[in-house]
């Protein structure tokens, strides 16, 4: 997904649904961020070691 801040155009992915089920009501789960750690790198790396806790919570790899 991309954003518009201002003159400044993001990009970020989602892994994990925000809300889920519990009884008869949706609740909302934890949101991790993941920042990669420098320039000229992305995400990528993270999404193998970091994809089975969007079990329990909504990542955004940014």
């Amino acid at each position: 997904m991309r954003a518009k801040i201002r003159d400044t155009e993001i990009y970020f992915d989602i892994e994990g649904s925000g809300l889920v089920v519990d009884g008869s009501r949706m609740r909302e789960k934890p949101v991790a961020f993941l920042i990669h750690g420098g320039p000229g790198a992305d995400h990528t790396s993270f999404k193998p070691s970091f994809s089975s806790l969007s079990q329990k919570m909504q990542l955004v790899y940014l």
